[in-house]
């Protein structure tokens, strides 16, 4: 019987980071429909006259601007995963927190579109401490059937950080304008990383843990790993594991998609003239609050409804590979956005895509936790990271050719696909999902 629930304290804490790293990021897709801030970009005088052309070109550089953002993502998440498993998890993020924060705050000042492009490559290099870290954290302070709930709840994390900033920053904007809007939000990270290095230690640092606690953590957390007395993998050993290429496959077929809702939905939003209701700055909020609420609800659900069947008997690949498929289906409808007509019919779409899609990110998360040893989780999610952060690089660059040139349909069609071919290649991959450790062949072997 357990006399505390300390290991819950935890995942608030990871909650509030990721909520912060999204605001952070998210500040963009927002501060990127304002008609200042396009000119900047651009070089035009305020006083100029925005063309078609103009927003043509701008669609493009922010394509590429992002683009640079998912490239050093990409890197950073190689890096700060093999980083955290060398310094620990505490340290790791901080450095991570102390680089995006400061990059925020220097967002507030670029007036050129070089110089921006610049600013979020370092933002995407701090911003990919978040989940490594995150996932170190879970490893490290909750048992494998409580890892999938705890994963959905960080996950929901990324949700409330687009619906804080949709809240927010629209009415930073109008207020302070788009700088003030970059400045202010930044003051989030810096905060943040003083509450994360005063709160955080492992559960054998924790004084106010109780014994109890503290044993059920490591008893369910160690018992697999008794039989391995190095657990701790290279890039190229992991590399070596299909359960490793499972796992990036999640990321590949998923992080793309994610990031163009992430990127521009308030544009597509803002710009479809075919939509019974218009959107601005004032009534952004109300949308993105029911979108991405509704994505909290599809991350926390579909966590638990893996751990549900799991304690019910089911095997891990079973029940995961179940959960998945139901997310992959739900995403689906989403290719019938552009030709639909209602503004409450677009919403609704979107927001089941988006649901589904943290309940099938909520569920790859949690396989990190249970495929690799818990000193090579990191690392192992840096690979994943990069692999979908490299991918994800690609097609931001070109989204916004493809915007500018066939409008927002092909790239509607691709999301409503991705996941289905996703889970087929996970399972081709890996037909049973199993740690590593549990193979007969230690580092560098394959299945």
């Amino acid at each position: 019987m357990l006399h505390s629930n300390y290991r819950w304290r935890i995942i608030a804490l990871l909650f509030l980071a990721t909520t912060i790293n999204y605001v952070d990021r998210q500040v963009l897709s927002f501060v990127m429909t304002d008609e200042g801030f396009k000119k900047t970009l651009l070089g035009l005088t305020p006083d100029a006259l925005l063309t078609d052309e103009h927003l043509k070109q701008f669609r493009i550089q922010m394509g590429l601007i992002d683009s640079a953002f998912k490239a050093t993502y990409a890197i950073g998440f190689l890096l700060i995963g093999w980083l955290i498993d060398r310094v620990g998890t505490k340290k790791g993020f901080s450095i991570g927190m102390a680089v995006w924060s400061l990059a925020s705050i220097v967002s507030g000042f670029v007036s050129s579109a070089g110089q921006f492009a610049v600013v979020r490559a370092v933002l995407g290099l701090g911003e990919a401490a978040n989940f490594p870290s995150a996932m170190k954290a879970i490893a490290e302070w909750f048992p494998k059937r409580e890892r999938s709930t705890a994963t959905g709840i960080l996950n929901a994390g990324s949700n409330m950080g687009v619906i804080t900033t949709a809240l927010l920053v629209p009415f930073l904007m109008q207020q302070f304008g788009w700088r003030g809007a970059f400045l202010i939000s930044a003051v989030l990270g810096v905060l943040m990383l003083v509450i994360w290095w005063v709160s955080y230690a492992k559960p054998e640092e924790t004084p106010g843990l109780s014994e109890s606690e503290f044993q059920y953590i490591q008893e369910e957390r160690d018992a697999p790993r008794k039989a391995v007395s190095n657990s701790r993998y290279s890039w190229g050993k992991l590399l070596g594991f299909r359960q490793t290429w499972a796992f990036c496959s999640g990321k590949i077929f998923a992080d793309p998609v994610w990031f163009f809702y992430l990127t521009w939905l308030p544009d597509f939003l803002l710009t479809n003239n075919q939509l019974d209701q218009k959107l601005d700055l004032k009534n952004f909020g109300i949308p993105f609050l029911i979108i991405y609420a509704v994505s909290d609800i599809g991350s926390v659900f579909f966590g638990w409804l893996a751990t549900y069947w799991m304690k019910n008997g089911w095997s891990e690949n079973r029940a995961r590979k179940l959960a998945m498929l139901l997310c992959a289906l739900s995403v689906t409808p989403i290719y019938l956005i552009p030709s639909v007509h209602s503004f409450a019919g677009v919403v609704a779409l979107l927001a089941l895509a988006t649901a589904a899609h943290q309940g099938w990110s909520t569920n790859v998360y949690a396989l990190s936790t249970t495929l690799f040893p818990g000193d090579s989780v990191a690392t192992a999610t840096g690979i994943g990271g990069f692999m979908g952060g490299m991918i994800s690089m690609g097609v931001a660059a070109a989204t916004g050719f493809i915007v500018a040139s066939f409008g927002y349909k092909p790239m509607f069609v691709f999301a409503s696909c991705s996941y289905l071919i996703g889970l087929v290649v996970i399972h081709l991959v890996l037909p049973v999902l199993r740690p590593i450790e549990t193979l007969p062949e230690r580092a560098g072997a394959t299945v």
